[in-house]
């Protein structure tokens, strides 16, 4: 707790290592599961006998520089530990005050570059197993967000069905879009329908460089200044057009949404814009059957805050507070840690609103959380309190 504020961080992440594929594999697959080599000083990727280049792009032009540069992938050291030890984690969430964190992967998500059905479900089914270990150490504390196939929605249904009802998973993962189809397409509706079944959320998650590359990422020059802040506003935005747009709530009235790691400063902005071209372009949307914003205040959608985006208080103000929740993004080099939840309590922002941050707009969302109970005392730290 925080403050006598129960916390639940809606963006938290592990740092998976990359043996986990064979480790926890079925045996038939073990030969073909991806591992990772060096040729000529160059990290590469080999998949069922297939050598790619790295699957996640990091960047190489400094902007302003004419030629590449050999630029390091960013990690925060002092804390990536947590995501691969999660009593280390739980030791960093008790510093911060955080009761439950929802998790996010950290690379399995560029495994939807494998074309292979049957090969890229086992690599999900490896990873969501892992993610099973992690947990496992406090499930009350320790949410899991398992990656699913949507290039094939028969076998991502299959794996729905598979961990519904384990006391780690708090809903799925997705990425905004799938090679040439968004989230409209109708080939997704056997997913809507499952989660919509189990009552879990489908949360979006875009990342800087992964095929099929987020929206960007080809027009960045590799750079990943550019990458990083194109990838997770423009993929965000490309999927709740397309779910509005298309009518995917009106379809499945039970489904809810979150998008994560993207801040809320774009959302009053986008669902404005979005009701414009509802209004002049209505028979590109047929099965649009309320305002964009009312998707919002419905419950369908829900938007990861920062706690130190400059437009915080002007957007709570024009979106209302129902539906933003909080996120560390811990560990990522990124993240801020520790003092993330001590930063959005000194924002301008009512205190009956952070305690729905904190809080009640992440049950919202993650239904299952509502059974959770607070049983620890609460951090106060100097000078926030």
């Amino acid at each position: 707790m925080f403050n006598g504020m129960g916390v639940i961080d809606c963006d938290g992440h592990v740092a998976e290592p990359f043996e986990l594929y064979k480790d926890y594999c079925e045996a038939e697959f073990k030969d073909r599961m991806p591992q990772r080599i060096d040729r000529d000083g160059e990290r590469r990727v080999v998949v069922d006998g297939q050598e790619f280049p790295n699957f996640v792009k990091y960047g190489g032009r400094p902007l302003g520089m004419e030629n590449d540069a050999k630029l390091p992938r960013p990690v925060q050291q002092a804390v990536s530990v947590g995501g691969v030890d999660p009593s280390v984690r739980l030791v960093d969430m008790d510093k911060d005050g955080i009761d439950i964190a929802v998790l996010y992967t950290s690379g399995t998500s560029s495994m939807c570059a494998i074309q292979a059905p049957d090969l890229e479900a086992a690599a999900y089914r490896a990873y969501n197993r892992w993610l099973a270990d992690y947990c496992s150490k406090d499930t009350s504390r320790l949410k899991g967000m398992p990656l699913i196939s949507l290039r094939h929605p028969e076998l991502g249904v299959k794996e729905i069905e598979r961990l519904a009802d384990e006391d780690w998973v708090a809903g799925v993962m997705f990425q905004p879009h799938m090679d040439n189809w968004n989230m409209d397409h109708p080939r997704f509706n056997p997913i809507f329908e499952a989660m919509q079944h189990y009552d879990l959320p489908i949360c979006f998650h875009a990342g800087a460089g992964r095929p099929p590359y987020a929206m960007g990422t080809n027009e960045s020059s590799e750079n990943l200044f550019l990458m990083h802040s194109f990838a997770h506003p423009f993929e965000q935005m490309r999927a709740m057009a397309s779910l509005v747009g298309g009518g995917v709530f009106d379809r499945y009235p039970q489904l809810r949404a979150g998008f994560i790691e993207c801040g809320i400063g774009w959302v009053g902005w986008w669902l404005d814009r979005l009701r414009e071209h509802q209004e002049n372009l209505p028979e590109h949307v047929p099965y649009m059957k309320r305002k964009p914003m009312e998707y919002l205040h419905d419950g369908h959608l829900f938007i990861n805050c920062h706690p130190d985006e400059l437009t915080l208080e002007a957007s709570v103000g024009v979106i209302g507070d129902q539906n933003v929740v909080f996120g560390s993004d811990y560990p990522h080099w990124d993240c801020g840690f520790p003092g993330t939840t001590a930063r959005l309590w000194r924002r301008k922002i009512d205190r009956e609103s952070v305690r729905r941050i904190f809080w009640d707009n992440a049950v919202a969302l993650h239904t299952r959380l509502k059974s959770a109970t607070l049983d620890r005392q609460p951090l106060v730290q100097s000078g926030v309190a």
